[in-house]
């Protein structure tokens, strides 16, 4: 498995738990679709369709900058954690 497929999926997993805290209202109005189709779905397809799109808002790139912000705060802290 190549390192970027392994990411996708560690992130992948990571927001399906996120998602696993929420319930169905809390999802429906984060999903791309509209809630009026989403009433008909399980709470365990909005749970999918929530890591579905967030991983296509990622890959699209609308996050970028708030990626770069949090990797400098982790990775670049100049102070030692002790």
């Amino acid at each position: 498995m190549t390192n970027n497929m392994q990411y996708k999926k560690a992130l992948a997993n990571v927001l399906y738990y996120q998602a696993l805290a929420m319930n169905k209202a809390e999802l429906q109005p984060v999903l791309f679709f509209e809630e009026l189709t989403t009433d008909f779905w399980t709470v365990q397809q909005c749970r999918i369709q929530y890591v579905k799109d967030q991983l296509e808002f990622i890959e699209d790139g609308n996050i970028d900058d708030d990626i770069e912000e949090t990797w400098k705060k982790v990775f670049n802290n100049e102070e030692q954690v002790t």
